[in-house]
Formats: structure tokens, sequence, C-alpha cells
């Protein structure tokens, strides 16, 4: 009976991985059919997105050296320090 369970579960875990591999693409592919214009697009905001988690970072990394919590430092919605 043991042995039926861990051949179902590896039987469902392995066509779990073998669709998931061939029917959903990588974020390459995705970007070779997106148009010109779009891909520049999403290059651009890839870039602003990785700006504004640095900037999360920063400021995470920042406020872990502070003894008082986040919302006692920060002013309401403007996450600038005060």
């Amino acid at each position: 009976m043991r042995k039926v369970g861990i051949a179902s579960f590896v039987g469902i875990m392995g066509t779990a991985l073998l669709l998931r591999y061939t029917i959903v693409p990588d974020e390459d592919r995705l970007l070779k059919r997106l148009s010109p214009e779009t891909r520049a697009a999403y290059e651009r905001s890839k870039d602003q997105r990785r700006e504004q988690h640095e900037k999360i970072m920063a400021q995470m990394v920042e406020s872990a050296k502070s003894d008082r919590p986040i919302w006692e430092r920060t002013e309401r919605g403007s996450g600038s320090q005060s």
C-alpha cells in the first residue's frame, strides 16, 4: 500500500513538473513575443521597479538599525523619515 502511495505521489508530481516546464513560458519566451514598443516599455518599467525596490530595501536596512518601529520614524503616506 505504501509503495502505491509513493508511486502515485511521484507520478502526480512528475506530471505537474512536466506540464509546468512545457506549458508555462519563461520570461525570455514572453519577451520575444512582445512588440518592440511593448518590450521597450517593459524594460523601462522594469528599471523603475528595480530602483523602487532598492530604495525600499535601503529604508528597511536603515530601519533595522533603529530600535524605534518604522511607523514612528516615517510620515504617514510619504515614506520619508521624519
